[in-house]
């Protein structure tokens, strides 16, 4: 029983931990939440529309492919980012890089 609450606790502070990442617009405060480098935060950074194009770029580097995935799909990610995301080792991470590439087009 004690277990199944601290458990609970647990999940509870991390659900909300990574909230605050998600809704983070403090570029400063997202590098300190990279830097912390605890589970799911670079998730979270890459699918969130309130990150910089900076810290993108810098996921980008991230060794899960799922992180790169969200930061090809995310409309926020920089022409140039993108760009380099298009030539990505993942064949999907290309695939988003390219769709997002030939969304900005259509928009400018």
């Amino acid at each position: 029983m004690i277990g199944e609450i601290s458990s609970r606790g647990k999940s509870m502070f991390a659900e909300e931990y990574l909230a605050i990442v998600r809704e983070c617009r403090d570029e400063d405060k997202c590098f300190q939440f990279l830097k912390e480098d605890k589970p799911g935060v670079a998730l979270e950074l890459a699918k969130s529309k309130n990150v910089s194009p900076r810290i993108l770029d810098i996921l980008t580097r991230h060794a899960s492919i799922t992180v790169r995935h969200e930061v090809a799909k995310n409309p926020l990610t920089a022409l140039e980012t993108l760009k380099r995301l298009s030539t990505d080792k993942d064949m999907l991470v290309r695939d988003y890089a390219r769709r997002n590439l030939k969304a900005l087009e259509k928009t400018h």
